[in-house]
């Protein structure tokens, strides 16, 4: 009898053969004293609010209401969600915009557009920002009351304190490194002036007008790969800035420096991106963990920072994760739908993602016990039997199922998905196991574990029963 050590987080190496784990749509959560761990499946999403269609561009929360770019429309949400009201004027260009809002009693909206320009969201209508000394700028956040914009040139323009108007002495260069400025945010009480090939940290007392309210303090040789490869500032975050460097490194911003949490299989990955402006850096909360998802068109890897551990996103028949651009709202963390448009929140209690299955597997590092050859008579599966629904939707919840797969040759090839049953409700004593898995090399045999049916059920350990083939 083998033990089957389960994965941790994900290391898919270059080749299959190479792998020494890989979860998806699923993470190890700790289970007990003991050091042991359980594998437990994403929260889901379902929806929150419908709008015209299109491509989901980014969103804020201002006191009730949540505002969303949907193509080149704005559209307003209150905390039912539903059917999201459209403002007149339109926002032009494609892809992300960068929004803000200051500390103003009614506070202003403003929305960025890389290349398009800065507009601003009031009574009901986005028009063009009022102050056209914003010019071109290429993102904007607010810090300590004031709008900050960050331009292609290196310079920074601020606005007086909660207002959108500028003078236009009111301004900086980032001058640590001679690089573009793609982004500006806050982080812990200071401003992160994101460039091409460093970060600047900008903060103190704020200045007396007129100039640049806020003083150089730090620079760091650390770049931003992406303008949006970049997370963590939304409020009820709290996990610190996550970002892509320019080394192809993912990296968190923490005690003033950036420390690198991304293994090398996910850094080359990052790397073979033919676009790099593609990537996309999200962060949210669920379940007690706060997670961070760096993404681009053909992946989608998730970041646990309360286990220090990766696991990869998959939608259902698609490359990647649907969701995008996350602002937490009325207590649910509200994120942007790639397929539709629409905008869904992350939901601890769904098993699916809006009506389609959230399926969650695991795959195994090669597992070995003998130096030859060797027969995989059974695998027996530990998980969380009786999980079955009585009410529900038959046979998916009333009476679940478990996959289990081997690959004798270090996953070039899998066997036929064996289907085993988790229990129907409260039935308890269910035994999880499947014979005759053929032979493996002295190499090791890899399992493969998959759960679809949209049950709650946990996966606590597995063991095989094997014997060896002697030459």
């Amino acid at each position: 009898m083998v033990p089957i050590a389960l994965p941790k987080s994900t290391f898919p190496g270059n080749r299959p053969q190479e792998s020494r784990g890989i979860l998806v749509n699923c993470y190890a959560e700790p289970d007990g004293e003991e050091g042991d761990l359980r594998i437990v499946r994403d929260a889901g999403l379902t929806l929150f609010g419908t709008n015209l269609g299109g491509e989901f561009r980014g969103a804020i929360a201002v006191p009730g209401s949540v505002y969303a770019v949907v193509g080149t429309k704005v559209f307003q949400y209150s905390q039912a969600g539903g059917a999201g009201v459209q403002l007149t004027g339109n926002l032009p260009g494609s892809g992300p915009v960068f929004m803000a809002r200051n500390n103003a009693i009614v506070p202003d909206i403003v929305v960025v557009a890389p290349g398009d320009g800065a507009f601003i969201i009031a009574a009901g209508a986005v028009s063009a920002y009022p102050d056209t000394d914003v010019g071109q700028p290429n993102s904007v956040c607010t810090f300590k009351s004031f709008f900050i914009f960050s331009y292609g040139d290196g310079t920074m323009r601020s606005t007086s304190p909660n207002s959108t108007d500028i003078n236009t002495l009111d301004y900086a260069t980032a001058e640590y490194r001679p690089d573009a400025l793609s982004r500006v945010v806050p982080a812990g009480g200071v401003l992160l002036a994101f460039g091409s090939s460093s970060i600047e940290v900008w903060g103190g007392s704020v200045n007396d007008p007129p100039g640049f309210p806020f003083s150089f303090m730090q620079g760091i040789d650390r770049g931003l790969i992406g303008p949006n490869a970049l997370s963590g500032h939304q409020d009820g975050f709290g996990g610190g800035i996550i970002f892509v460097g320019d080394d192809f490194g993912v990296y968190q911003f923490a005690s003033g420096a950036p420390n690198k949490i991304s293994p090398p299989d996910l850094d080359r990955l990052i790397q073979n991106v033919a676009d790099k402006t593609k990537i996309e850096v999200l962060t949210y909360g669920a379940r007690g963990h706060l997670l961070a998802v760096v993404q681009c068109d053909e992946w989608s890897w998730s970041f646990d920072l309360n286990t220090q551990k990766w696991h990869v996103k998959r939608s259902h028949l698609n490359k990647r994760w649907r969701g995008t651009q996350a602002v937490q709202a009325f207590g649910k963390w509200i994120v942007g739908d790639r397929t539709t448009g629409h905008l869904g929140y992350i939901d601890s209690d769904a098993r699916t993602e809006y009506d389609q299955p959230l399926r969650y597997s695991l795959e195994t590092a090669p597992q070995r016990k003998f130096p030859s050859r060797m027969r995989i008579n059974r695998v027996f599966v530990y998980a969380t039997v009786g999980a079955g629904i009585a009410t529900g939707a038959d046979p998916i919840e009333t009476d679940p199922t478990i996959e289990i797969e081997v690959s004798g040759d270090g996953g070039l090839t899998w066997c036929i998905p064996r289907q085993c049953k988790i229990g129907r409700q409260a039935i308890g004593r269910q035994s999880i196991a499947a014979n005759n898995f053929g032979h493996a090399t002295g190499q090791g045999f890899r399992v493969r574990l998959s759960v679809a049916d949209p049950v709650d059920v946990s996966i606590m350990g597995a063991a095989a029963e094997v014997r060896e083939l002697r030459p």
